[in-house]
């Protein structure tokens, strides 16, 4: 008979393992995600929960075997009422036809396109920065993603730090917080952090409702038209041109302004954390620029022939994946390696364990762009090839079918981002480098980061 996994150790009557996430949760994913079976079975709020952090069996889940999984209805609880209508909670034929319709923004001649606008708006927001005065990281990484992803995804004008999405992000972010009692409790249970969200979306849906409705009425009929073709249309105007309710559009400008915002944000955070935490790879990753770039602004054909810097990317998200887990469910009982796994139980890849299993990589917790590169380089470090590491042992932007649609936008924007504030600035950081398992990984809001004048060319 085919067993169920092994319990994760730590398990309390009634509460089961929520003590453990509640005190620390990324602490206890990675305990719990070294035990040697790569599969382990939690207790969550009722809730029966697979952590999966074997590359075999993430494999299995996310590419393989992924038509016996759906999104579990886990996040449906969690992003229901904020994004319903959205790509990232339907399965099936529709799922399949909205990513059809979407995937025109997101082509790779579309994604070169927006470099311009991720160029000229990083260069402003970097001038405006004072000279060897502190900045807040996070803030600043925010508001910036924010502004670079609203205009070259919709032509939509969120500069500062007072938009629709910045006003709504605290409130909505507190309940997925993986510290936060609510997170584990319906949205109708009447807490204090559940009432400021219910508030928070209903804030958030009219005023992007009121953003979709002046969008339809500035769309003139050669805009809408889809005969027409592609063209230079935003992707809000190609929902409009698709015939999408307006209700839908306003979900998925939340799922990807949203999502996409707080994640590639925190990336940002995170690598510009580790640079200027590292000054031997943040001056190797300057003379590169130099060396390819100069003084002229970066191109996307720039960023194929910068491998120090796509090492410092790759290594930051190794060690700090904004999506830090994922979830499925199977929709019927099957087999994940040799356990049985019941249809409805919560199935969690987890890339914040396999990305720093020690299993995989040496040193795991240590941030070491060089084990990306063969060959000699500028960068410090002992050099250990990606291709060491198992298939599925680093999976950022997740894998198979559902793997992130937005994955080569958010990727050249933190590439291009990158190189432009290295150009201009030299980076130091102030504090240590902390994050929290909020919907996303969250880097501590006070980190500052001081900058100096230095530009290169």
């Amino acid at each position: 008979m085919v067993e169920k996994p092994p319990s994760a150790p730590g398990r309390l009557p009634v509460v089961g393992h929520i003590p453990r996430l509640l005190r620390d949760p990324l602490g206890a994913l990675s305990r719990w995600g070294q035990r040697p079976e790569g599969v382990c079975r939690l207790d969550v709020a009722g809730r029966t929960v697979c952590l999966v952090t074997s590359p075999e069996a993430i494999g299995q889940v996310l590419a393989t075997d992924s038509d016996r999984y759906r999104k579990a209805d886990l996040v449906r609880d969690r992003l229901g009422s904020l994004q319903g209508g959205s790509l990232v909670l339907l399965e099936g034929e529709q799922w399949r036809d909205r990513r059809e319709t979407l995937q025109p923004a997101f082509t790779r001649q579309r994604v070169a396109s927006a470099a311009p606008t991720v160029v000229e708006r990083t260069t402003e927001r970097v001038r405006e920065w004072p000279d060897n005065s502190p900045i807040r990281l996070v803030a600043e990484c925010r508001s910036l993603v924010l502004d670079v992803l609203a205009r070259v995804l919709f032509g939509l004008e969120f500069d500062g730090e007072h938009t629709p999405v910045h006003r709504a992000a605290e409130d909505i972010l507190a309940r997925m917080d993986l510290q936060s009692v609510s997170t584990y409790l319906p949205e109708s249970v009447p807490t204090p952090t559940n009432r400021r969200f219910r508030r928070a979306v209903t804030t958030l849906h009219e005023e992007l409702d009121a953003v979709v409705e002046d969008a339809a009425a500035r769309a003139d009929g050669r805009t809408l038209s889809v005969a027409d073709g592609e063209g230079e249309r935003s992707l809000l105007e190609i929902m409009l041109g698709a015939g999408m309710e307006p209700a839908t559009i306003r979900d998925e400008l939340i799922a990807l302004l949203f999502a996409g915002y707080d994640s590639t944000a925190t990336a940002l955070s995170c690598a510009l954390a580790l640079l200027g935490d590292s000054p031997g790879v943040q001056s190797a990753v300057r003379a590169e620029l130099e060396r390819v770039v100069g003084g002229r602004r970066p191109t996307p054909d720039d960023i194929t022939g910068l491998p120090a810097l796509d090492a410092v990317v790759k290594e930051t998200l190794r060690l700090y994946p904004p999506q830090y887990l994922l979830f499925r469910e199977p929709t019927a009982d099957t087999r994940l390696d040799s356990y049985r796994i019941d249809a409805g139980t919560v199935v969690v890849p987890a890339p914040w364990v396999v990305h720093r299993d020690e299993q995989h990589w040496r040193e795991p917790a240590a941030f070491r762009p060089a084990r990306w590169l063969t060959g000699e380089s500028a960068l410090p470090g002992e050099h250990q090839p990606a291709q060491a590491a198992p298939e599925f042992a680093y999976i950022p932007y997740g894998v198979g079918s559902r793997h992130c649609l937005g994955a080569g936008m958010a990727d050249l924007t933190l590439r291009l981002t990158v190189a432009v504030l290295l150009q201009h600035r030299q980076v130091s950081l102030l504090g240590s480098l902390s994050v929290g398992a909020g919907p996303t990984l969250s880097v501590d809001d006070s980190l500052e980061l001081r900058t100096v004048r230095d530009s290169l060319g």
